[in-house]
């Protein structure tokens, strides 16, 4: 593309963007905001650009707005007529997860470690250590880092894993420190167990497991109806959503920058146990309110104990799952959920579904 030619596009990209905010921002799939070309969350200048700068036939290229092989005008003017939008930024899942082996006198790793995006990873605990094999999260903003859930245990790595993580994090950001948060999505001992690794160290808080020490730490004064914010810093904001019922202080998160739903053990592809029933419908319908208006990249929770065979589980406690369901399940899971348990009313019954077993 010569130089006069870019510089009169970019020269009708004023008038472009004009047009642009005039226009209500287009609603976008739960993880596809195509005119965000540079994935930073936001539709800008500099996706314009990108467009500009890719101009022509050009298959694949995340300047293809509209995917048909060709970047032009077409592809232009979504990008503008999206200007503004605030977009999700997307990350991407391993092909597998470490998932127990049928020896586990030798089964390595004991952790596996997976960078979803540049600012969230995954951890999934080797299911040799702990059949449980829970998963963990930690979520970088720019003043803290928010690990949910530290484990079920027997990984005496775990502490100098994370804190490698974020000595890495902190190089490539240039950044001197960081504040670690250590929190949970509730607390059964498969997602506290390894807290003793944290307590006590430098630039780190290990909230307490008990409904009053979350609701203190958060400031949820009214529980478990309200939904408060937690900043991170850089502009990530957590919605702590309170949610009952398969255990009493069980929390959700909400991802405003990934759009990530972490629901921990109220929803995954596995067996959904309930404590409370009542409190458990009420904490679903919840989360199906709260996402109403939201977009909903993947619905994460903290194990997975389907095969990937429809309604077909493994055995609870197992400690090899060769065939495993995939972790992210959609918010189509939560609705799907939660009409079965608005059906059920006062009388919940199991149910196998095809990616998980109600099991009140």
């Amino acid at each position: 593309m010569s130089v006069p030619y870019l510089s009169s596009v970019r020269t009708i990209l004023v008038g472009l963007v004009a047009v642009a905010l005039s226009i209500s921002a287009r609603a976008h799939a739960a993880c596809g905001c195509p005119n965000d070309v540079n994935a930073d969350g936001t539709v800008g200048i500099n996706d314009l650009l990108a467009v500009v700068g890719q101009w022509g036939p050009n298959p694949g290229s995340t300047a293809d707005v509209n995917g048909d092989g060709t970047v032009n005008i077409v592809d232009l003017l979504q990008s503008v007529g999206g200007w503004g939008t605030a977009c999700p930024v997307p990350g991407v899942f391993p092909s597998s997860w470490i998932h127990g082996c049928t020896n586990c006198g030798n089964c390595l790793p004991t952790i596996q470690v997976h960078q979803y995006n540049e600012n969230t990873y995954i951890l999934r605990q080797s299911k040799c250590t702990n059949f449980e094999g829970p998963f963990m999260y930690l979520l970088f903003g720019q003043d803290k880092v928010l690990m949910q859930d530290t484990g079920a245990g027997g990984i005496p790595t775990l502490g100098s894993t994370v804190y490698g993580i974020i000595n890495q994090w902190l190089a490539a950001h240039q950044q001197a420190s960081i504040q670690l948060i250590v929190s949970h999505s509730h607390g059964h001992g498969d997602h506290i167990a390894g807290d003793s690794q944290f307590t006590g160290q430098p630039n780190t808080t290990v909230i307490g497991t008990s409904q009053t020490a979350v609701r203190t730490f958060f400031g949820i004064t009214t529980w478990p109806t309200q939904i408060v914010t937690y900043d991170l810093g850089g502009g990530r904001i957590l919605d702590v959503i309170p949610i009952p019922g398969h255990q009493s202080a069980h929390i959700a998160l909400y991802d405003r920058q990934s759009a990530l739903l972490l629901t921990g053990d109220t929803l995954y592809p596995g067996h959904l146990f309930i404590s409370t029933w009542s409190d458990y419908r009420n904490s679903v319908q919840r989360l199906v309110n709260f996402t109403a208006d939201k977009p909903v990249c993947w619905v994460l929770g903290t194990h997975i104990e389907m095969t990937s065979t429809p309604m077909v589980a493994y055995t609870y406690g197992t400690v090899y799952q060769p065939n495993e369901h995939v972790l992210q399940l959609t918010r189509a899971h939560l609705v799907e959920l939660n009409d079965a348990c608005q059906a059920m009313g006062n009388t919940p019954v199991f149910q196998m579904h095809n990616d998980f077993f109600i099991e009140p």
